[in-house]
């Protein structure tokens, strides 16, 4: 305890606040505040300087309104304390502070806030010739005291709670810029979707110069209206060509960007998705970025229809080559990808294969395959970048005309 003592005298060689003074011994007299023990140590001190004990560089203005029996110099002392020199009073003034930070959240749905700090250089200087006099060893950082004292503040006056991992909303006391800026957090809601229609990808990349709607864009229109955000981002499950139909559930998370409203009715947002006609979204949940991270690293298996056109007839006996598909694959990009993704050779499986003749130049292919699998290249062969193919196998060129995504493993 004397050494305890003995850093806070040091400490109070500055005229400073109870907060300055008991932050630089936040690791010791559990169940208390930073406040709170800076009064007591001050108390433990005024009392030892009232029983007559000389402290050689003590500023007096540190025991204003102190009333001492003995020391005269102390009963002189004016009532008011001055601003704190660490802190420059920032302490005193918590209650206005949570005050500005409330008025600034209104307008906004949230039911969890986090508090975050950028002090001013000016402060961390004061902060750090702080730490000089008293050691690190007990300490508190300034933010960190400040974020948790407001917070508590401003969940009184908000009727909503602080949440340390996964805020809705986050407060940041830029004090270098004299400013407070309350950001609304991601709104990230989790479900599958269907696509009903060709011609559109599933990301809005490709919008508006080349292809008037998305999958995103179909979600994301009706989202934005409800949430009121300013934006949203789109994260699936793999994805279908755009020329392709998705005919199962493909799990997706979209994002809504600042939103002002984030409890949402997720059946009025399928139901307006369900308007256009063009896609279909179901099982929609409020999720986070680990789900985003989940969905992401998915990699189910599929099941495709292909309806493959061929230049010459073949008969139908010849389609039972065919079953020599099943196996490995090996496939370098696709040539029409080149141009978005790396030029390697990929391993791929195919687990099923079947077929359905409709005349001797059209069948439909049914082709069950690991994830990455693609179906065009495996039926055309790609210039002979995809082996084996159904071109190859055939001795014939095929193509694929229409293409439908019919099952999607579990993720």
């Amino acid at each position: 305890m004397p050494e305890i003592i003995e850093r806070a005298v040091r400490v109070l060689e500055k005229n400073c606040c109870d907060h300055c003074l008991g932050r630089q011994f936040s690791q010791l007299l559990s169940g208390h505040t930073n406040e709170s023990r800076g009064r007591c140590l001050r108390y433990v001190i005024a009392t030892e300087i009232e029983a007559g004990k000389a402290f050689e560089k003590i500023n007096p203005d540190n025991f204003a309104g102190f009333a001492f029996r003995q020391n005269k110099e102390f009963e002189k002392l004016p009532r008011e304390k001055k601003a704190c020199e660490v802190c420059n009073g920032l302490f005193a003034g918590l209650d206005k502070l949570a005050a500005k930070v409330a008025k600034k959240m209104s307008g906004i749905d949230f039911s969890t806030f986090l508090v975050g700090t950028k002090p001013s250089r000016d402060l961390l200087e004061r902060e750090e010739a702080l730490w000089t006099i008293a050691g690190i060893d007990y300490c508190e950082p300034l933010r960190a005291e400040l974020n948790r004292e407001v917070g508590k503040r401003v969940e009184k006056l908000v009727n909503r709670r602080v949440d340390l991992k996964k805020p809705d909303m986050t407060v940041i006391l830029d004090l270098e810029g004299d400013k407070i800026e309350v950001l609304s957090n991601p709104l990230f809601i989790s479900g599958f979707y269907k696509k009903l229609k060709r011609g559109f990808p599933q990301c809005r990349w490709g919008t508006p110069h080349h292809y008037k709607t998305s999958v995103e864009e179909e979600v994301g229109r009706p989202l934005l209206k409800l949430t009121a955000a300013k934006d949203h981002k789109f994260h699936g499950a793999g994805r279908e060509d755009i020329d392709a139909l998705c005919l199962d559930w493909r799990a997706f998370v979209i994002e809504a960007e600042k939103p002002k409203n984030r409890h949402i009715d997720l059946k009025k947002l399928e139901k307006l998705v369900a308007k256009g006609k063009r896609v279909l979204v179901h099982d929609l949940k409020v999720a986070d970025m680990e789900t985003v991270r989940k969905i992401k690293a998915a990699r189910p298996d599929k099941t495709y229809r292909a309806l493959v056109i061929l230049e010459k007839p073949v008969k139908p006996a010849d389609l039972k080559k065919l079953k020599t598909l099943k196996g490995n694959i090996n496939q370098q990009t696709p040539e029409r990808v080149l141009h978005r993704r790396a030029d390697l050779e990929r391993k791929r499986d195919v687990m099923a294969i079947s077929w359905k003749r409709k005349n001797a130049k059209t069948f439909e292919l049914f082709v069950k395959g690991s994830a990455g699998l693609y179906i065009k290249e495996l039926v055309s062969g790609d210039n002979g970048r995809t082996k084996p193919s159904v071109s190859e196998i055939l001795s014939v060129p095929a193509k694929v005309k229409e293409l439908d995504v019919i099952k999607i493993g579990k993720i």
